[in-house]
């Protein structure tokens, strides 16, 4: 579209004055002047009420003048312009014909004027500043807004009343040095030229956007621009993105008017024509600069692959050489020609001189393959009992190169170690045979020093526990079955004790078995047989501390209280070989069965016999060295009891008040009292509907019914003390006794023992562990 075609849509002076004269209208419009606007024809009827007015034309008759218009007319300094329905007016000031239309009137105007100050010849207004000569019209160029053209006002307005404009004077100046290098009347001026290299360019160029030009149909499409102020016609969507200052320069200069020298299409294509120059340069410099880095990473590359190759070549070449010697073992296997020392040869070689191939390709699993019949071979004549490092060094060669190689270390289902795979396969079947055949459990030393010569890291762990558990255990379990304390003349603890730093978490399902054997063989057995303290006291830490503790109330504390019961106490002549007996079981019998013991069978024949001797009147001091004998013949483990303690008081206060008649029996027995420790806690107090203690000095002894019935008693009252069941089972005996029902437990009293039903038969048990079982 050209641009004459194109109306302006700015908002004018005629707009501005007009929007608020709608009202003022007094005629309709026609269809003439509706589509026309100020251009349409008027009839002479329709001019009534506007303004026209021509150059040096009088203003006649039909000026209709408004106070407001010509306030706003007398208030425009300097002869200013008006812009009246479309056209622009200019009033001059003063002239020669002014107030020459009062011919026509009364001269009212004129009055109005000289009585206002106003004298002929000179403006009108305070500072005489108001216009005289008649407005003029002056057309307007073009349909652009106002001022697009340049200055409106008319010639004899510019004359009449000269302004100074620095917008104008601006312009001329930036015009004069827009065209500085045009030659002037100055011929002697020399234009000077800037120039620029191509590394200039290139140096300028390095964060510049470049422009692709492209030859297709979007490049060659015209694109309007109204982004701006003003509406642009570009010469295609390239010259958007373009340096603004051409196109905004190129764009401008189609509108100047140049004076001398107007071509801008040849401006615009010397710019269009240097532009794409640098921007060539440019790319030109960037293409170049990608070329050089693509060959420095092209040459980088081919480095790496001529690396690569030669790495592979030397690869190849080495399993080449590897792969013979591959062969030479295959070869010599299947021929059944292979020694240890070939294979040893050949797998070390391949270990130290083809160690990756080694181990990428996972030779050590070969091993066995090859080695496990000759390793087998070699270890048919070895007798592990009787030189239990020999063939050491041969499994130590072999770990280094077998054990640990593998590529695959620690993923999930992957094979055997070639090493333990080997070991398991010879050295365990070798070991095993051994154990299972000829070794005999009671000679532990042999197989212990084989176990302590193959312990890890030379046999792994699980290997060496797979021994023990599952050949060894088995073994000392059977013999132990086997065993008789009986006949058997060597201590079953001389040989399973050298186990327990082995097998001390793994021999508990045994240790019942033992128990069982040693409670059997006690049955008959009496005090004066110290070989039961031998055979015992190993035991001590071993068992459990309830399970020694019911061993020794079963089978080893009513030995010893017959011999107590059975005990002589003489005054003059006492046998104390008994007592030794039980002074020899001190450091094993639990404290509690030792005061259990001395409680019921020695203490009550002991105060009998003091009571009978005081009843004589003895000395005092004999009285005094019989006590002190006695007291120190009391074990050391419960000499400071206070059940001990209380006893020997008892004893004391007796004496003192038998023989108080005697001079110095008194202090003396109570010197000896007051070196008694103190009580550390009161003995309890007897359950209610219990028998009164019976006296110290009671002359007759219980029989062996009277002390059986105490013990049910006793024992009785203690279940009801815990709250365990204890009934008679009426439909059962044992050795035609009555059978009670304990809690989870059957027992039955025979004389001073409690015989519990175990798994194993009828047992004999102290109190405590039938209350803690039950």
């Amino acid at each position: 579209m050209a641009e004459e075609d194109m109306e302006s849509f700015e908002v004018t002076d005629f707009d501005l004055e007009n929007e608020f004269a709608g009202a003022k209208r007094s005629h309709r419009f026609t269809k003439e002047q509706q589509i026309y606007g100020v251009w349409a024809e008027h009839s002479d009827g329709e001019e009534a009420g506007q303004m026209t007015v021509a150059d040096d034309e009088e203003v006649g008759p039909k000026l209709v003048t408004s106070k407001a218009q010509l306030g706003a007319m007398a208030g425009d300094s300097g002869g200013g312009r008006r812009n009246v329905m479309g056209s622009t007016l200019t009033v001059a000031k003063g002239g020669s014909n002014i107030g020459s239309w009062e011919k026509h009137t009364t001269g009212i105007g004129s009055k109005l004027l000289k009585s206002m100050g106003y004298k002929e010849g000179m403006g009108l207004g305070k500072n005489l500043q108001g216009i005289s000569t008649p407005v003029e019209a002056n057309k307007r160029k073009g349909k652009g807004a106002i001022g697009f053209y340049g200055s409106e006002r008319s010639e004899r307005s510019i004359k009449d009343y000269p302004v100074h404009d620095s917008d104008e004077e601006d312009k001329k100046k930036f015009e004069e040095e827009l065209h500085h290098w045009r030659k002037s009347g100055d011929s002697n001026k020399k234009v000077k030229y800037l120039y620029k290299s191509a590394d200039e360019v290139i140096k300028e160029g390095r964060n510049k956007k470049i422009r692709h030009i492209d030859d297709s149909h979007i490049s060659k499409t015209k694109v309007i621009d109204m982004t701006g102020p003003e509406t642009r016609v570009l010469s295609s969507y390239h010259a958007i993105t373009g340096q603004k200052s051409l196109v905004a320069s190129y764009e401008e200069s189609r509108k100047q008017k140049y004076e001398k020298f107007d071509v801008p299409e040849l401006i615009h294509n010397v710019q269009m024509l240097l532009e794409m120059s640098e921007e060539d340069i440019i790319k030109n410099a960037r293409r170049k600069e990608q070329q050089s880095n693509r060959i420095v990473h092209i040459e980088h590359e081919k480095e790496q692959l001529d690396a690569v190759i030669a790495k592979e070549e030397r690869e190849l070449h080495t399993l080449d050489e590897a792969l013979l010697l591959l062969e030479k073992l295959e070869t010599r296997f299947s021929e059944k020609a292979l020694t240890l020392d070939e294979v040893a040869q050949i797998f070390d070689k391949l270990h130290n001189e083809f160690r990756e191939v080694y181990i990428g390709y996972e030779l050590p699993y070969l091993g066995p393959h090859y080695l496990t019949a000759l390793f087998k071979e070699a270890l048919s004549t070895w007798n592990p009992l009787v030189n239990p490092t020999q063939h050491q060094h041969l499994f130590r060669f072999w770990q280094k190169l077998l054990e640990g190689t593998a590529s695959n270390q620690g993923v999930l289902d992957q094979p055997m170690d070639p090493y333990h795979q080997l070991l398991h396969d010879t050295w365990f079947t070798a070991v095993r045979s051994t154990i299972l055949g000829p070794w005999e459990p009671r000679d532990c030393g042999p197989l212990i020093a084989l176990i302590e010569a193959w312990k890890p890291p030379l046999i792994p762990v699980w290997l060496c526990a797979q021994i023990l558990q599952n050949v060894v255990l088995p073994r000392l379990t059977r013999a132990v079955h086997e065993w008789n304390p009986l006949v058997d003349a060597v201590p079953i603890h001389t040989w399973l004790h050298p186990w327990l730093p082995h097998l001390s978490d793994h021999m508990h399902t045994i240790y019942p078995v033992i128990r069982q054997k040693l409670a059997s063989a006690l049955v008959h057995w009496h005090p004066s047989d110290r070989s039961a303290n031998l055979v015992l006291s190993p035991w001590v830490g071993v068992f459990s501390e309830v399970s020694m503790n019911s061993l020794l109330q079963s089978s080893i504390q009513p030995p010893l209280e017959k011999v107590l019961l059975e005990l002589p106490i003489n005054l003059h002549a006492q046998n104390l070989q008994p007592w030794y007996w039980f002074r020899d079981w001190e450091d094993i019998l639990p404290v509690s069965s030792q005061l259990d013991i001395l409680e019921r069978c020695f203490f009550p024949r002991w105060f009998q016999a003091l009571g009978t001797w005081l009843s004589s009147g003895p000395v005092h001091t004999e009285v005094v060295a019989w006590y002190k004998g006695w007291r120190d013949l009391i074990p050391s483990r419960i000499i400071g009891h206070p059940q001990i303690q209380q006893k020997f008081q008892q004893a004391l206060e007796v004496s003192r008040r038998a023989l108080s008649f005697q001079s110095g029996a008194g202090d003396q027995f109570g010197i000896l009292i007051s070196s008694l420790a103190k009580l550390v806690e009161a003995p309890p107090p007897p359950p209610p509907g219990s028998p009164p203690p019976s006296s110290p000095v009671a002359s007759s002894s219980l029989t062996d019914e009277a002390r059986v019935g105490t013990l049910r008693d006793i024992t009785e009252r203690r279940c009801a003390e815990r709250g365990i069941v204890f009934v008679p089972l009426l439909d059962k005996t044992h050795m035609n006794r009555p059978v009670y029902r304990c809690g989870k437990r059957q027992i039955s009293f025979q004389k001073n023992l409690i015989y519990a039903n175990t798994e194993t038969g009828w047992m004999p048990t102290s109190l405590n562990t039938l209350l803690d079982e039950a």
